[in-house]
């Protein structure tokens, strides 16, 4: 079953796919030809990046995870596959997700060289758009439930303090529940594509769940939430 994670409106978080090699051979020159953007999108990028002085500092280093964690995921919202035969459509979005993984992979490495011994990033110190590539690179990490279980305190301890959004720990909260724990999710951020169509993964005390909504910071109702996805996937 296929994730999605919706962040903010208009832009959905993806958990990439992994398909066999022999898979990604199988594709048609149309559909390479089509999901091409992607990988070049990291070649550009990754060229500039090679060109920048190095980073001073780890925040520094997380804005430069955070363009890369959302290059190839930033492309694939745009790429249209409809012109493709449904079992190539398949094909195609797990090469891309293919490609994600592996930056995923690289920037969950660089990750954990930066993460502080005594906690976690704090948007004082090292502002938000680094502390928000923290989360993202977490929160794609569903290859490694042992991180995603570390941070999930971490976050919360940083929350709590005024250090990190309560959006993100309610988004990481849901995912480790649904992903890894089999549990009904708490904040209801978590929905699956299940024969075709988006579905809400099961929530604990669903008659409470926008007043906790709005206690972690998530702002629209768990209506108006779903309002943002379409009725097919």
């Amino acid at each position: 079953m296929s994730r999605v994670t919706h962040f903010s409106a208009g832009t959905l978080l993806v958990s990439s796919a992994l398909i066999s090699a022999a898979a990604a051979e199988a594709l048609s020159p149309q559909g390479a030809a089509l999901i091409a953007p992607v990988h070049q999108v990291y070649l550009t990028l990754e060229g500039e990046q090679a060109a920048y002085p190095p980073a001073k500092t780890a925040a520094e280093k997380l804005e430069r995870l955070y363009d890369l964690d959302q290059a190839g995921r930033g492309v694939m919202q745009h790429v249209d596959l409809t012109t493709l035969p449904k079992a190539q459509q398949k094909l195609a979005t797990e090469a891309m997700g293919t490609e994600i993984n592996k930056h995923d992979l690289a920037n969950q490495k660089a990750l954990k060289e930066l993460i502080p011994a005594n906690g976690w990033f704090k948007v004082s110190v090292d502002g938000e758009r680094a502390t928000l590539a923290a989360f993202l690179i977490v929160q794609h990490a569903t290859n490694d439930p042992q991180l995603m279980r570390d941070t999930l305190p971490k976050m919360k301890t940083a929350v709590d303090a005024g250090e990190a959004s309560g959006q993100w720990y309610a988004l990481l909260f849901d995912r480790v529940a649904v992903e890894f724990d089999h549990k009904p999710q708490r904040y209801g951020t978590q929905l699956g594509c299940v024969q075709g169509k988006w579905q809400l993964d099961k929530i604990e005390d669903p008659a409470n769940v926008d007043a906790r909504r709005l206690a972690v910071g998530l702002k629209e109702s768990e209506a108006d939430y779903l309002k943002h996805f379409p009725g097919t996937c």
